[in-house]
């Protein structure tokens, strides 16, 4: 459904005076109109290729072989044949996936 149908919906649901407040909330939920889920989740940014490259001080091309092998996502404008850039998500992801514990490296062996 479009977002206006949507929106109108939620409207008639909220006016509807034989239904009570829960009714409503799963009836929202339902048509995936759940102000509270919306809300809680922000839209992804996009990272440049260049951006992405400089907070790893690496070169762009680096970070395309990175998404060529699935280690991050590229994201498309709609229309574009070309990737903009990187999903910001995996990024961090990624970048908390680099964090160094020093105790994962000597796990095992006894130095002494």
């Amino acid at each position: 459904m479009k977002t206006a149908t949507l929106t109108a919906l939620k409207a008639i649901y909220e006016s509807d005076p034989a239904r009570n407040h829960n009714e409503r909330e799963v009836l929202l939920k339902l048509l995936g109109l759940d102000l509270v889920t919306a809300t809680k989740k922000p839209a992804d940014r996009v990272l440049s290729f260049s951006d992405a490259a400089e907070r790893l001080n690496r070169t762009t091309r680096t970070v395309h072989l990175m998404a060529r092998r699935g280690v991050l996502r590229k994201a498309w404008m709609p229309g574009c044949q070309r990737a903009c850039g990187v999903l910001a998500s995996d990024f961090d992801k990624f970048l908390e996936g680099m964090v160094f514990d020093p105790a994962s490296v000597g796990a095992g062996v006894n130095r002494e």
